[in-house]
């Protein structure tokens, strides 16, 4: 990876290397001068320069973290035995192991923010191996920390509309634990912006539904993307070629239009491809602030003892899961755990001995996750935990459909259904629609009665945050009614439906209903108080777009 600098292009090529788990040197180069950010598993973990006033030592004097004498003794030190200038202070007992990591942060910052400033030079980048001991201490702050405060750095609107590509691709929450659940701290814009993705909507149409400074909502999903926070969804696959008209053909008026009629965006840049290629970047920063010693105590032990537990645990019981589990609750239970044991972690201080058993733990969860997500790996490992089970008594003898696994337990099911349903109501009020959506609809197929009904409802409302998916909600609610003709809720958010699409009528209808069995329902009232008389007439035939979308007069 190499290249020439130019503005906006530091945060992406960060975040290359932060995405893909990169360790190595990212060397910056200008006549001469030279300034490196080394980083481990895509975290950055110290800088170095041949800048003389730029060096750490320096760097910490002119901030007022360390005196000249004692950076003069610590030098001949470093001379002599040929260490690092941080770990020569912190043996010197000049510096604390905390005050160290928050040099290294001070001065990685004051490297990268020059080499922002750049408006040429060259950039290398200089791959090492794993597994040597470059790594040294994590810094207090995350990799996907610098890289905001890049992008928060670049003034030329034009740049990110063109490092962002196809604003018409549809945007997501990162798929990876590692990244949607990293450890940042995110502006009250960049956090309005990312509970709207919900993966129905383009980065156009996020940018049409925020009411901010268009340039605002652009550079809050560059930063999100170049964190890694959320992410390009695959492209649907392309049509088939039209056939090439006969010779001597004249082309039709459709033919004669342009080929397309908004700007086709820039080609990529071949040092990261941001532009036209999906990036592989979730939703939320990780914990924020350490709690009482105690709390901290309960969850070191909590750590080291799911780490003692990896070679023994299969992978049901690493996610504390039945093996009745559906898809959806083996999604769950993995991202719940994911968040739980982010790598990030470790930037807590009380954590950072744990970094190790804190990243097994992460390793070993998400093989748990990728196999029992698919149902071929799945039932192989099932059938190869049932071989390798104890059998006290000998099993009676079958063949064919009943020397199958063991059926699903109902009761069991239905419970983490129902505990589905729950989480689901708490994702409907924190906006996570697409999320709440994901737990809910495998859950009909497990209820019944009243619990069924309750889930058909939260579904609807879901449903009802996305324009395309009102057809849904509307079927769920009807199911509801049928069920139970005395569902007030159902009936309220049909009621709602109907008005908004401008199907009055039907509307008036929904409303009185709910009247009939509640006279004190407020909200009811008052809209029918709002359906004037002219209003609650018969319905023109040029509705509104429900009436269209749902073919009924």
């Amino acid at each position: 990876m190499n290249g020439s600098l130019a503005e906006g292009l530091l945060p992406a090529v960060l975040r290359d290397l932060y995405v893909g788990r990169r360790t190595g040197f990212l060397h910056f180069k200008r006549e001469g001068e030279r300034r490196s950010v080394y980083f481990h598993r895509g975290n950055i973990v110290h800088a170095d320069t041949n800048v003389r006033e730029e060096r750490l030592g320096e760097t910490l004097v002119r901030q007022g973290l360390l005196k000249e004498a004692d950076l003069k003794r610590a030098t001949g030190f470093v001379l002599r035995d040929k260490k690092r200038l941080g770990a020569v202070l912190v043996e010197l007992g000049v510096l604390g192991g905390d005050q160290l990591e928050d040099a290294l942060a001070v001065h990685v910052r004051e490297i990268l923010l020059k080499v922002l400033s750049w408006s040429e030079g060259d950039y290398e980048f200089e791959a090492k191996d794993d597994g040597g001991d470059e790594p040294g201490l994590a810094l207090r702050f995350s990799t996907g920390e610098i890289i905001l405060e890049a992008v928060r750095r670049i003034d030329d609107p034009d740049v990110i509309r063109y490092a962002l590509g196809d604003v018409d691709r549809i945007l997501g929450l990162s798929s990876d634990p590692l990244l949607r659940f990293q450890k940042i701290t995110l502006s009250p814009g960049d956090g309005y912006i990312l509970s709207r993705i919900d993966g129905t909507l383009s980065a156009r149409e996020v940018m049409q539904v925020i009411p901010m400074v268009p340039e605002d909502t652009l550079k809050g999903l560059f930063g999100l993307l170049c964190t890694g926070v959320i992410e390009y969804l695959p492209l649907p696959p392309k049509p088939p070629p039209k056939p090439d008209p006969k010779p001597g053909a004249r082309p039709t008026p459709a033919d004669a239009r342009p080929a397309a009629t908004v700007a086709q965006p820039p080609p990529p840049r071949p040092e990261t491809g941001l532009a036209p290629a999906p990036a592989r970047v979730s939703a939320g920063p990780a914990a924020g602030a350490a709690g009482p010693s105690a709390e901290h105590e309960k969850r070191r032990n909590e750590i080291v003892a799911l780490f003692d537990g990896i070679k023994v645990k299969n992978h049901f019981e690493m996610l504390g899961i039945p093996r009745a589990s559906n898809e959806a609750q083996v999604k769950e239970a993995y991202f719940k755990l994911a968040k739980r044991f982010h790598p990030d972690t470790h930037h807590d201080p009380s954590l950072a001995d744990l970094r190790d058993k804190i990243e097994a733990i992460f390793i070993r969860l998400g093989e748990a996750y990728e196999v029992l997500r698919d149902r071929k790996r799945r039932s192989l490992y099932e059938s190869d935990l049932a071989s390798r089970a104890p059998r006290t008594v000998p099993p009676p003898a079958a063949s064919g459909a009943e020397a199958a696994a063991p059926a699903p337990d109902p009761e069991l099911e239905a419970r983490f259904a129902e505990e589905s349903v729950r989480k689901a109501e708490q994702l409907y009020g924190a906006e996570k629609y697409w999320d709440a959506i994901q737990l809910l609809e495998p859950t009909l197929r497990s209820l019944k009665g009243k619990m069924l009904q309750r889930a058909r409802v939260a579904l609807a409302r879901n449903y009802l945050k996305n324009p395309k998916w009102l057809k849904r909600a509307e079927e769920q609610l009807q199911s509801v009614i049928r069920e139970d003709a005395n569902h007030i809720d159902a009936h309220l958010l049909l009621a709602g439906l109907y008005r908004t699409g401008g199907l009055k009528n039907r509307a008036l209808h929904e409303y009185q209903r709910v009247l009939e069995l509640n006279p004190d329902h407020e909200a009811a009232q008052q809209a029918l108080l709002e359906l004037t008389p002219e209003d609650t007439g018969e319905e023109k035939s040029q509705g509104g777009f429900l009436k269209k979308l749902f073919g009924k007069s």
